[in-house]
């Protein structure tokens, strides 16, 4: 069962009960309304049974015999059966002789009554009154009690009738608004498929659930939402297309230079060769190399693809750590630090590790004796070197992963350095800027200063 059928359905099913609820509500009111009516017909006959007994009178004038008063008159619908009195207690009537109650009702001691009556297998509505204007005189008036159960009957058709049309209505109504409003999803269940079939990720819903001003109904969210994922999968996708074969590129160069080494090894005279040390050297370059390209592949995609874990820490310490580090591993490094008590909120390794490339940059692009300036204050961190500035058609590339422009092809790494920086930055919704000219660049890596950071300032200057 479709979707669009449920929902037919169930809109049918619910009006059908409100309906049908209703419906039963106006037969019944009507019902009591009819029997209502009965009642007082027999009432308003009783209180003609006085010029009804003076046209019998009248009927017999003329040397005529009286008729008998206690057959029944037909009016209408309603029978009348006349006693002009005084009654007697076993007095026969149409519906059984009279009681004590019949005879006090007679004399005006009680006052007159309804009831429902047998008359041979026939059910009867009979209202018993004193005779107007005959002292000690009964009259009877009844009518049958399934005298309007056709119209009864009538009526309980018709309201079925609109109960059913409407919930009928109701579902074809339904079920066309169902297949207006029910079509974004449609088409996304259409393009879900086609996706699944084909793999095709640069598929769009482009739903007209949509506003203008891109807002819409709960469908048109959803789709936007849909089209945001597909997206974002097919960057996903692309990126990780882009990085197999980036890093199979970059794998075969050490991976080549190495097997060369090692074979040279095994060829020649091996370690008695005097080339061996200068092989065996350049063969743990390669390797040191190759480790350290899989270690910034690893942790790439770790910055790229996983929530980071932050903390509160001072950006003037993690910094420093850093720049202690490089220190002590480029020794003919000149670094010039200015760093500024802040709080960050922050992955502090990933922020060390990103710091520490920027550093590095700045380093291997300076001319020896040259320092490179790193300030911290406020939430940022700013390296600056004094290398030859970048290009500006290089620019808009520096953070893709493995790239290398033309001038730095010649030097050592693989182009993973300012791809993990800028990794590390969308991680920690931070955000690095470039500014470059002929005499150097600075490389600005801003974080989100926290709200108490001025108050920690503040202290620290005390």
């Amino acid at each position: 069962m479709t979707l669009r059928h449920r929902v037919s359905v169930a809109a049918a099913v619910g009006v059908l009960i409100v309906v049908a609820a209703v419906s039963s509500m106006l037969y019944f009111f009507y019902a009591a309304s009819v029997h209502s009516r009965a009642d007082v017909t027999l009432i308003d006959a009783a209180q003609q049974a006085s010029s009804i007994t003076q046209r019998i009178k009248q009927s017999a004038s003329g040397g005529a015999s009286i008729p008998d008063f206690g057959t029944p008159v037909t009016v209408g619908s309603v029978e009348l059966q006349l006693f002009l009195g005084p009654v007697g207690v076993g007095q026969p009537t149409q519906f059984g002789p009279l009681d004590s109650r019949d005879v006090a009702v007679a004399e005006g001691a009680q006052p007159p009554y309804l009831a429902n009556e047998d008359d041979g297998g026939h059910q009867f509505r009979v209202y018993t009154a004193a005779m107007p204007g005959a002292s000690g005189g009964l009259v009877r008036t009844s009518r049958a009690a399934d005298a309007d159960d056709g119209a009864l009957r009538n009526a309980a058709l018709l309201l079925a009738g609109l109960t059913v049309g409407a919930a009928g209505v109701t579902y074809g109504a339904a079920r066309l608004a169902a297949g207006r409003i029910l079509r974004p999803i449609a088409d996304l269940t259409a393009t879900a498929e086609r996706i699944t079939q084909t793999r095709d990720l640069t598929a769009r819903l482009r739903s007209t659930g949509r506003n203008d001003d891109g807002t819409g109904d709960e469908v048109g969210r959803l789709s936007s939402s849909f089209d945001t994922m597909l997206a974002a999968l097919h960057e996903s996708v692309t990126a990780q297309r882009h990085l197999v074969a980036d890093a199979s590129h970059e794998l075969r160069t050490p991976l080549t230079s190495l097997t060369t080494n090692l074979d040279l090894l095994e060829d020649g005279a091996g370690l008695a060769d005097p080339q061996a040390p200068a092989l065996v050297r350049a063969a743990r370059e390669q390797a040191d190399e190759l480790g350290q390209l899989i270690t910034d592949l690893l942790d790439l995609a770790r910055y790229h693809e996983s929530a980071p874990h932050r903390e509160t820490v001072r950006l003037d310490l993690l910094t420093d750590q850093a720049v202690h580090h490089l220190r002590q591993r480029l020794p003919h490094a000149v670094i010039d630090a200015e760093l500024r008590p802040c709080l960050v909120d922050v992955d502090p390794a990933a922020v060390d590790h990103a710091v520490s490339n920027l550093v590095d940059n700045a380093v291997k692009w300076s001319p020896p004796g040259t320092a490179v300036r790193v300030v911290v204050e406020n939430g940022r961190v700013s390296v600056s070197d004094h290398g030859p500035g970048i290009a500006h058609e290089n620019l808009p590339h520096i953070f893709e992963r493995f790239y290398r422009a033309p001038e730095a092809r010649g030097m050592p790494g693989a182009g993973l350095g300012l791809a993990i920086v800028g990794s590390v930055a969308q991680a920690n919704k931070a955000t690095v800027t470039v500014r470059t000219e002929p005499g150097g660049s600075t490389f600005t890596l801003a974080f989100p200063p926290l709200p108490n950071s001025g108050e920690f300032r503040a202290d620290q200057q005390e």
